[in-house]
């Protein structure tokens, strides 16, 4: 990883069930690719079909490291049920020492990510 690459990132996908939001998140946290998921209720607005949308959704948001990113992707594309799903990655450039170090220590990708 270059200096100009953050260590940690924040990636998101959205999902139309809670139950699935939950799913998507155990499996993230449980196989270590995400430290933590946070699950929020949200309301998607956007273009589909030529036509305009909107849709209750449930926003999960990934605490990991960058190293961790191409495990997290798989899975999501693994297990995302949607036609194209979405799955943005958002740099974090600074946050507590401590907090940051519990998200390295938590985070443990597997080591043929190739």
């Amino acid at each position: 990883m270059s200096a100009s690459e953050p260590e940690f990132i924040a990636a998101q996908t959205t999902v139309d069930r809670p139950a699935l939001a939950e799913q998507l998140a155990s499996a993230a946290v449980g196989s270590r690719l995400a430290a933590c998921v946070q699950i929020t209720e949200a309301t998607s607005v956007y273009r589909w079909e030529d036509g305009i949308e909107k849709d209750a959704e449930q926003l999960l948001t990934f605490k990991t490291t960058a190293q961790a990113l191409p495990g997290l992707q798989r899975l999501i594309e693994r297990e995302h049920p949607y036609d194209e799903p979405e799955f943005i990655v958002l740099p974090i450039v600074d946050g507590s020492p401590s907090y940051l170090g519990w998200v390295r220590d938590s985070v443990r990708p597997p080591a043929d990510d190739s």
